[in-house]
């Protein structure tokens, strides 16, 4: 679960990169519950700052993760940026605009269920976040809504042609390449701990293990279990050898040469690399693949929807605070450039 996933992750990537250095110099208002932040029409309380705060630190706790203290504070100024634009986009949300979060809120729920699997899984991921179901709920729609009166505002448009065009000149980038997917045996010619070169009479030893190997694997012998009684690959032995499929250049040079030049269920000579003796065996040649048009286009159009956001919505946003008269009450929490502002994310 993402912290605070209520938040859309294009609408939020935006939201959170913006933040304005014109924060008024009001002392904060003393009392157990201040006002951090304020505008036309709205308030926040340092409440609402805690409670989002301690939601993202409770989702990072149970990532074993931890925000540091220096980080908390800049990760407290996203947050209350992100909470002063969403009250100004709000005004100016029509009915539809709230239609179109109600909506959208209701997919979202049904899809964190089928996600989760069971009502209990979904309750219990929400309160890590310090959300119950209507909460999470109503924060979504709310922040659709705030998303949808942002494009409409700023007249963001994605053309059937501009999502060809871009598809089309980054052709390149939906190819998977061809992929090879081996078992292999393993025998160190280097210390695994240390790294060091072993003795030539040890290394010479190996040699004469790997070769054995290899003549067994020729005369019938199931690979698998070789590499299971015999490859020093730690990572691999106990599944027969068998590595994650690669493409060419991901491996040593020698790997790579012996693996695209065999046939299926073909096994090669031992060959000699930096670490030991291996021997491989070609399971399958993946070959390579573009993925298809209409299914990255959805993809795409986001994509260069969130390119044209994130270059109008500053000056929008700040022109939005200016009229609103926003002020930041709390000296620490006065809203840093956006350069200098880290991911929300723990």
């Amino acid at each position: 679960m993402k912290a605070r996933m209520i938040f859309p992750t294009m609408f939020a990537a935006v939201l959170c990169a913006f933040a304005t250095a014109q924060a008024a110099d009001t002392n904060a208002v003393t009392s157990s519950n201040p006002t951090v932040a304020r505008g036309n029409g709205f308030e926040i309380k340092r409440g609402e700052l805690d409670e989002a705060m301690a939601g993202v630190n409770r989702v990072a706790a149970s990532k074993n993760q931890v925000i540091s203290p220096e980080n908390q504070i800049i990760v407290e100024r996203q947050i209350l940026s992100q909470m002063i634009n969403n009250r100004l986009l709000l005004a100016k949300a029509t009915d539809a605009d709230r239609a179109a979060g109600t909506n959208a809120a209701k997919l979202h729920m049904t899809a964190l269920l089928e996600n989760y699997g069971s009502v209990d899984e979904l309750n219990k991921q929400l309160l890590i976040a310090g959300e119950t179901p209507e909460e999470e709920r109503s924060k979504y729609a709310d922040q659709i809504a705030a998303q949808t009166v942002l494009l409409r505002e700023l007249k963001i448009s994605v053309s059937d042609d501009d999502v060809k065009k871009f598809y089309d000149s980054h052709i390149s980038g939906f190819e998977t390449p061809e992929m090879a997917r081996v078992s292999h045996i393993l025998i160190f010619t280097v210390d695994p701990v240390t790294g060091s070169t072993l003795p030539s009479d040890e290394q010479q030893v190996r040699r004469n293990r790997a070769e054995g190997l290899l003549k067994a694997a020729r005369s019938g012998a199931d690979f698998a279990t070789l590499a299971k009684q015999y490859s020093e690959d730690a990572g691999s032995k106990d599944n027969g050898g068998m590595l994650l499929p690669f493409p060419r250049g991901q491996m040593a040079p020698e790997i790579d040469a012996a693996a695209f030049s065999l046939t299926n269920n073909q096994v090669s000579e031992v060959i000699s690399t930096a670490i030991g003796y291996q021997i491989i065996k070609l399971l399958e040649k993946i070959p390579s693949k573009k993925t298809g048009y209409l299914s990255e286009a959805p993809k795409i159009k986001d994509f260069l929807m969130q390119q044209q956001t994130q270059r109008l919505a500053p000056p929008y946003l700040e022109g939005l605070r200016a009229a609103a008269g926003v002020e930041i009450l709390d000296p620490n929490l006065k809203i840093v450039p956006a350069a200098t502002v880290a991911p929300a994310n723990p």
